[in-house]
């Protein structure tokens, strides 16, 4: 079960235009990860702009990855919310659709205990049977897992990965000696990604690779293969690139460089709004010179 939770996964962004889903963008997307041999992709999470989302678009999204991706690689789908009804309702959403697995935030805003924490997981997981990703993202929740509460979920059947997009860098070392093999840690963020490999994490859930799905790629393949020095060079290059698309909030610069790649249109939802100018710029200054080094590889 927990296979899908492995190597390079991207978290897609959600192609608009005139706000509405645009399944022609979605569908280049798509075929640009596949054709990279990207491990899978997570639909409707932050980077995907997931919470904008009504219940009927979330469903149209879900489904239309589904039908062009094909079984050719994993879908995730995040079903986060600040309601445990509503997590739940787009879970059941998501496994009625037929997704490989989903992946869920602790509530935002709301501040939950960490028994309240359990309790929400808990609940998803009793109510449904396909495989659960926890996701760490303190920046957003506020709150964040302890380590008891992160190995009393592993216990649950279908608990069976979990996404650190925090900043606690010995954590999957504490707790990679205590999970059972069946529980897999990924990076969250990309520029910690080879660091939390180190710490026994088995890859990342990216975001730069919704620009250079190839380099991400090697990345996490070389360091699986032992060519460590190899993986860090790709590290080292693309650097610039993860700082550039976190100049605002994600994801304000990744769907302005997927734009400029002529993936999609540069349409957020508010209250996101278009990169400024002195962000577009950097982005594609960096991107010319991912180009090059791809090239060379």
């Amino acid at each position: 079960m927990n296979k899908i939770f492995k190597g390079l996964i991207t978290a897609i962004i959600t192609p608009f235009k005139d706000n509405k889903i645009d399944v022609v963008a979605l569908e280049k997307i798509l075929e640009y990860q596949i054709k990279h041999n990207v491990d899978g992709v997570v639909l409707a999470g932050s980077t995907g702009e997931g919470m904008s989302l009504t219940i009927e678009e979330y469903q149209y999204l879900i489904r239309a990855g589904l039908e062009i991706v094909k079984k050719r690689i994993p879908i995730i789908a995040g079903c986060s919310s600040s309601n445990t009804n509503v997590a739940l309702n787009l879970a059941k959403i998501a496994e009625k659709e037929g997704v490989d697995g989903i992946m869920l935030a602790i509530p935002p805003y709301v501040k939950p205990t960490q028994e309240g924490i359990f309790k929400h997981f808990q609940t998803i997981h009793d109510s449904t049977n396909i495989p659960i990703m926890l996701y760490s993202v303190p920046s957003r929740t506020t709150v964040d897992f302890v380590d008891d509460t992160i190995l009393k979920l592993s216990m649950l059947p279908r608990i069976v990965a979990m996404k650190d997009a925090g900043s606690d860098l010995e954590r999957p070392l504490r707790l990679s000696s205590k999970l059972n093999r069946n529980f897999n840690l990924l990076a969250g963020n990309d520029e910690v990604s080879l660091a939390y490999n180190a710490q026994g994490c088995v890859g990342c859930i990216s975001v730069a690779s919704n620009i250079t799905p190839k380099l991400c790629k090697a990345l996490q393949g070389n360091w699986q293969n032992g060519n460590f020095k190899t993986s860090l060079k790709i590290h080292q290059q693309l650097l610039p690139l993860y700082k550039a698309l976190f100049l605002e909030s994600n994801p304000i610069g990744v769907k302005y460089a997927s734009h400029y790649l002529g993936l999609c249109s540069n349409e957020l939802r508010l209250p996101l709004t278009e990169a400024t100018d002195r962000t577009k710029i950097a982005i594609e200054n960096v991107i010319k010179d991912i180009i090059s080094f791809e090239e060379e590889l």
